[in-house]
């Protein structure tokens, strides 16, 4: 099972709320992208930016 982490900064939401500072994903909440790879973190937080914005 992959580490429950963000692909961009690899902060853990069991660890913390947010993402860190320079983390290419960082208007996207933690939990959408934690798990995924890089690409399909982008690609969740295009739909989740759509529909937020």
């Amino acid at each position: 099972m992959p580490p429950r982490q963000c692909p961009g900064c690899d902060a853990a939401p069991s660890e913390r709320a947010d993402h860190y500072a320079d983390c290419p994903l960082k208007d996207v909440p933690l939990a959408e992208v934690a798990g995924l790879t890089f690409e399909e973190a982008r690609a969740r937080a295009a739909q989740w930016r759509a529909r937020n914005t």
